[in-house]
């Protein structure tokens, strides 16, 4: 029974998992008529998997000094709140005034961002970027809010590991996700700078036997990420197969 091994290499982390795959047992294959998920079972799946890519996009490309970054607007009572396309056009003033900002110190900008309406009606604009004078930002929240400069900057640790920030910022995406795209506050659950570096993971096939007995195992220099180390059974109403992951993080 095929099982693959897939090692994913990004920033200071390194993440291992093992699990089930039909891509190499199409011949003779006795789970062909597996259970299709619901549609809450593969929302569930759709998430995780966003966690996942998200979390290995951010900690392949930003670090230590770099910054969370949340953009709020001014609610006065009596107006109405900044409505979904004032949004998108308040962004998109901010981005390219950041990129403007950027070049002019020599530096290239880098972003990962998510918009949010909370469940009172608070808008947010929430980002990851790459270090740089606060001011910076400022000035370009600053241009494309009309002057109304609340920016609130919460840098990154030391760890490497934004497996949390990652999580944060689907949670807020997926409040969003609808299956209109039209009616979606983003199109997507999030935008980035196209110059993100993706991490490129590694595979190996392995035999059923391997998942089961494998224990998480830091390699020289790193540590066991105990909050991201998981190992069961896939749900047997439609997989059934066991799986196994873990996360090794840099010590330095």
């Amino acid at each position: 029974m095929p099982y693959v091994k897939r090692i994913t290499k990004a920033g200071k982390t390194v993440e291992v998992e093992y699990y089930y795959t039909s891509r190499y047992n199409k011949k003779g294959g006795s789970r062909s008529d597996k259970v299709k998920p619901t549609k809450e079972q593969q929302k569930k799946i759709n998430t995780r998997q966003a966690e996942r890519k998200l979390r290995l996009l951010i900690n392949n490309n930003f670090g230590f000094g770099d910054y969370h970054v949340v953009l709020d607007y001014i609610r006065e009572k009596g107006k109405p709140d900044r409505a979904k396309d004032e949004m998108k056009k308040d962004i998109q003033v901010f981005l390219r005034e950041c990129r403007k900002l950027y070049k002019k110190q020599g530096l290239e900008f880098k972003y990962i961002h998510v918009m949010e309406i909370g469940k009172r009606g608070a808008r947010h604009h929430h980002l990851v970027v790459n270090h740089i004078d606060v001011k910076v930002l400022q000035q370009a929240w600053y241009k494309a809010y009309e002057g109304h400069n609340r920016v609130k900057v919460f840098p990154l640790d030391d760890t490497g590991q934004y497996a949390d920030l990652a999580a944060y910022f689907i949670k807020y995406s997926d409040a969003h996700l609808k299956d209109d795209k039209e009616e979606r506050l983003q199109g997507k659950r999030w935008a980035a700078s196209k110059n993100l570096a993706k991490p490129e993971p590694v595979y190996e096939i392995v035999t059923h036997r391997s998942w089961y007995r494998c224990e998480p195992k830091a390699k020289k220099g790193y540590y066991i990420d105990k909050k991201r180390t998981e190992k069961g059974i896939t749900s047997p109403e439609y997989y059934g197969y066991g799986y196994f992951k873990y996360t090794m993080v840099q010590l330095e």
